[in-house]
């Protein structure tokens, strides 16, 4: 609920900048104030929406991972030797490192920034249709652009993410194996061939890690790009339809900076993705 008032209040506040520019255009001054104090109220009641929803999950988070890792001991305790004899230490130990630590950035950022980042997908949407729908064509294929590299992104990186996890384990286990037998390593003359091991798994790691970020991170800067392209279209095409009295300007100014932040709810949306589907 926190998370869903602090977005709504976001929208609305960016929305109250039609108003208060028309009022300054029209020169009432009563009206001006009157639309600084509601917008001022919305962004108060939006902050302490966001403190509330970051404490509450904090501490959420917390008290899951808690349970995460004790259930994840005593089920450990349970466990036949077979399976001790058949799985890799390192590979179990990073179960309790690795993985918990990915699934407690999941549940402390990602989980509340996807359901934020949803809400202002829609309500910006709804926002430059109401503000002007001639524009919003514009803006709908460009963020159509958006969304088809995301998929494109988020779809390679979602498969690296899943093959670095795996080749991290891999490396874990045969790290902790190598430790733990080096005298019988010494002995038989082995630190040649498992350093070419450990390279080996070490290399592995390197590429699907590189692979898994180059396409997450590529994302961001395509956003950036697109949005900088359908900012300078709709400026010119507002002003013209400004010019021609078909829009007035505090529409305009509301809508300019809609454009700005209709791509970043979807770039944060496919980003916090990428760590949920990691977790």
């Amino acid at each position: 609920v926190l998370v869903s008032v602090s977005a709504l209040a976001n929208l609305l506040g960016t929305y109250m900048i039609r108003p208060v520019v028309n009022s300054l255009t029209d020169g009432s001054f009563d009206t001006l104030v009157a639309g600084i104090a509601v917008t001022v109220a919305i962004y108060v009641v939006g902050v302490l929406s966001a403190y509330g929803y970051t404490q509450i999950m904090v501490k959420a988070a917390q008290k899951v991972l808690f349970d995460i890792r004790r259930d994840l001991f005593a089920h450990l305790q349970t466990l036949p030797l077979r399976f001790f004899d058949t799985q890799r230490h390192g590979d179990v130990m990073s179960y309790f490192t690795n993985d918990v630590d990915t699934v407690s950035e999941a549940l402390n950022n990602s989980f509340a920034n996807v359901i934020q980042a949803a809400i202002q997908v829609v309500g910006t949407t709804a926002m430059l249709i109401i503000l002007n729908w001639q524009l919003t064509i514009i803006t709908l294929v460009c963020d159509a652009a958006i969304v088809l590299y995301a998929r494109y992104s988020g779809a390679r990186s979602k498969r690296f993410f899943a093959a670095q996890q795996a080749s991290l384990g891999d490396l874990d286990g045969y790290i902790e194996e190598m430790v733990s037998g080096q005298k019988a390593i010494k002995v038989f003359n082995r630190e040649a061939a498992n350093v070419a091991g450990f390279a080996c798994r070490n290399d592995e790691l390197r590429r699907t890690g590189t692979a898994a970020v180059s396409y997450a991170n590529s994302m961001v800067p395509m956003t950036v790009v697109i949005g900088y392209v359908n900012y300078a279209i709709v400026a010119v095409a507002g002003g013209i339809l400004c010019i021609k009295g078909l829009a007035d300007v505090g529409a305009l100014a509301s809508y300019l900076v809609f454009v700005r932040q209709a791509a970043a709810p979807i770039n944060q949306f496919t980003q916090q993705s990428n760590f949920l589907l990691a977790a």
